[in-house]
């Protein structure tokens, strides 16, 4: 196949060569300033995909290679200046500051219709640059046919600081990153339909060659032409779509597609319903379960669609003064995350009050002068902004994590939220100084408020501290709660034992039915919680202690229990638990779970200690994503 550069640029030529020992030279005549310039990288693909489509229509059966370099701070594109003086203003703009080089680069063959896109960026950062250092540079005539005025070749370290990422790019072609568009080129091609979903990543997925094929970004139903770009796991990138799935809606959410909160949005609640449904009894079978034995009741919906979830992590990010809140990416097929933040102004799954407190809380984070935290470089200050709500009474509360160090205005910052904020009733702070990207609620200090919120459920009320766990979607919630109290009245189980039992919410409703609960739990800021609720409710007969349930099982008598109750982490009982649990013989199990496939192998290992699964229901926590709720009703064989 015949290669075509379509750039008279000669470091892209001399570049190019490292690649192609022969190929051709045709400039391309597209007028880069009738793109849109609002965004750097979309200017960046579309000025590279014309150049590469305006030079493969005069000739067809090559293989076309464009690209568009250029120079941007913050968002203000610095393209090839026209004279000295434009010249001059960019490099005094650009000095000592740290800007991106992006370069766009499209591969074209009209013969097929292939074109595949891709990009490249790499941060620069100018040291301070004297007027002198500038007139010197520009006397010698060499800015006019680049971007940002200059060629890092030439100025090298007289004007560049720091360099971080591809220098190729910056000269003005990735080499690295065309060889990797070049395999995708190559790669064969098919038409795919999306059957299903993959409940780990929410990605769609159909069959080539019979195996299964990974389709991120389809949505289930939909007929796509796709170009394999990964083997472990076989993924497959969409080139156009054929047909529209006829399960497609539009997304309720500006950020659906780059935010990583939601994946099916733009999918039919009701087949999202089905798919899950669906999920659910093909996992039973493939672990050697017979759905067939087993009461699969129809999956629950949830109660309301949006505004559901009663606690989001936020995360900062942003240099000093530009702070934003967002929550991080999608996850990028084959690619490890970079922890990048995408901005939010509000979040539909969560409600309004996001879009209330984000405003307030930038405004003073941001007079500062601090920067926020970075996850992978472990720079900057602000990391998170911790919202939980209660969906009863509607009472809000904030926590802003931070990593260590004085912050003497935030308990000011505080009092000034709650009275402009509706419904927040308290504010803390946690420090948190760990490299993971997780929030640690260890240390927190209050500094405004109440030290807690209510919640409201079936007619009991449950106190919310900030490392209080509760169920995210309360009102889906509750549905389950109330089928795990009718089954154990229609049971007449008496003597309760709850394991996993965090602020003791199943053990609190059971305790109205049976004569005795007791709640086990290894978080001690979850038993004191438990405390509290069973208190603030007026309960006598529910008792809770610290412990780890390996060990509780393994103190408990053999006859002291009737029934357990497992609501156990996404990882599943541990081997010593399932051991412990067997050896006690209780004669009915009830297992709660936010993991379908831990819950199946919990369950085939308590068959083999004589515990059959009588009933299962799933409950749909969390629209919008691939995840769900279980629910299983366990009988020990030989029991009435």
């Amino acid at each position: 196949m015949e290669v075509v550069l379509a750039s008279r640029s000669p470091r892209r030529r001399e570049l190019l060569g490292r690649i192609f020992s022969e190929f051709e030279v045709a400039p391309s005549e597209v007028d880069e300033n009738l793109f849109d310039k609002s965004d750097p990288l979309r200017f960046a693909l579309a000025a590279a995909e014309a150049k590469a489509r305006d030079v493969g229509e005069r000739r067809p059966d090559a293989l076309v290679i464009a690209a568009d370099t250029i120079v941007c701070l913050g968002k203000e594109i610095f393209g090839k200046p026209a004279d000295r003086g434009e010249a001059e203003t960019m490099l005094n703009r650009l000095s000592g500051q740290k800007h991106r080089v992006i370069t766009g680069v499209a591969l074209f063959r009209k013969a097929e219709n292939r074109l595949v896109t891709g990009y490249e960026t790499t941060s620069v950062t100018f040291r301070p640059l004297t007027p002198d250092e500038i007139h010197a540079y520009l006397a010698r005539h060499e800015f006019l046919d680049k971007a940002g005025s200059y060629a890092v070749q030439e100025i090298g370290d007289a004007f560049v600081d720091k360099l971080d990422g591809d220098y190729d790019n910056v000269v003005g072609f990735p080499v690295r990153r065309l060889r990797r568009l070049l395999k995708e080129f190559k790669a064969p091609e098919a038409t795919l339909l999306a059957e299903d979903f993959d409940p780990k990543h929410g990605w769609a997925f159909g069959r080539a060659d019979g195996r299964e094929a990974f389709l991120p970004g389809a949505v289930v139903g939909d007929e796509v032409r796709a170009r394999l770009i990964g083997k472990k796991p076989r993924l497959f990138k969409i080139i156009e779509t054929i047909r529209p799935s006829p399960w497609r809606v539009d997304a309720a959410c500006p950020h659906f597609g780059t935010c990583g909160g939601c994946a099916f949005q733009n999918l039919d609640y009701g087949k999202q319903l089905a798919l899950k449904e669906a999920h659910v009894r093909r996992t039973l079978a493939a672990a050697g379960i017979d759905p067939a034995a087993v009461v699969v009741e129809p999956i629950l919906p949830s109660p309301e669609l949006y505004g559901y979830r009663n606690k989001m992590e936020f995360a900062f990010a942003g240099r000093a003064g530009e702070l934003v809140l967002g929550l991080r990416e999608r996850a990028r097929p084959g690619k490890p995350s970079r922890k990048k933040t995408v901005v939010l102004g509000r979040c539909p799954i969560f409600g309004p009050a996001a879009a209330a407190v984000f405003p307030l809380v930038l405004e003073d984070a941001g007079a500062t002068g601090l920067a926020g935290y970075h996850p992978v470089s472990q720079e900057g200050f602000f990391r998170n902004l911790v919202l939980r709500e209660t969906k009863g009474p509607r009472e809000l509360m904030a926590v802003l994590v931070t990593k260590g160090g004085p912050l003497p205005q935030a308990a000011a910052w505080a009092d000034r939220w709650m009275r402009e904020a509706p419904n927040l009733r308290s504010v803390w702070r946690v420090e948190n100084d760990r490299t993971a990207d997780v929030v640690d609620f260890e240390g927190a200090e209050r500094l405004a408020g109440s030290p807690f919120i209510e919640e409201e459920l079936g007619g009991m009320r449950f106190r919310i501290h900030p490392p209080s766990f509760f169920q995210p979607n309360p009102r889906a919630a509750w549905l389950l709660i109330e089928r795990i109290v009718a089954q154990v009245r229609a049971w007449g189980s008496r003597r309760v034992l709850g394991l996993y039992c965090g602020p003791g919410a199943i053990e609190l409703f059971l305790s109205r039915t049976v004569e005795r609960v007791r709640g086990i739990d290894a978080s001690p800021a979850g038993i004191r919680n438990a405390e509290e609720n069973a208190r603030l409710n007026g309960v006598t007969n529910a008792d809770f202690a610290v412990g780890f349930v390996e060990n509780a099982v393994g103190a408990a008598r053999a006859d002291e229990y009737d029934l357990a109750v497992l609501d156990p982490p996404r990882e599943g009982l541990r081997p010593q638990a399932l051991a412990g649990i067997a050896s006690l013989k209780i004669p009915r199990l009830i297992y709660m779970s936010c993991n379908l496939r831990t819950f199946v192998q919990d369950a085939a290992h308590l068959a083999s200690s004589g515990y059959g699964l009588e009933k299962l229901l799933a409950a749909d926590f969390f629209p919008h994503t691939p995840h769900f709720e279980v629910l299983g009703f366990l009988k020990r064989w030989g029991t009435l």
